[in-house]
């Protein structure tokens, strides 16, 4: 089994009651096909970079976990199909927190590559 990390952002027109349902929906899923759900994380209401579906706001929604292809054909085919998801993401993660993973990038070396590519 590898981990898995999700993120589903949520139309915020809809009730906070129907929200939770589909988080627990999602959780069903993940614990019926033989994966382990290990948390998750609610990260409020937001704006879009874009408009999805007419809508300008989301909720979003981070899920960890871990399971088979099975699990994440599963998810994936409830939130196609749940008019409530704007959209949705699934990564296979490494085991890494997102913080450590952004302390290895260098930002001198960011802006030296940026400047060679200018000077040619």
């Amino acid at each position: 089994m590898r981990d898995y990390e999700t993120v589903i952002i949520w139309s915020a027109s809809i009730p906070e009651g129907d929200i939770e349902k589909g988080h627990d929906r999602v959780v069903e899923i993940i614990k019926g096909d033989g994966g382990t759900y290990i948390g998750s994380d609610k990260w409020s209401r937001r704006i879009l970079a874009y408009p999805i579906r007419k809508q300008t706001e989301g909720i979003y929604h981070f899920l960890k976990w871990n399971g088979g292809q099975d699990v994440t054909a599963a998810i994936d085919k409830h939130l196609k199909i749940n008019e409530n998801c704007l959209r949705y993401l699934t990564l296979r993660s490494d085991g890494e927190e997102l913080s450590s993973w952004e302390d290895k990038i260098d930002d001198d070396d960011i802006v030296e590559d940026d400047m060679e590519s200018e000077d040619q």
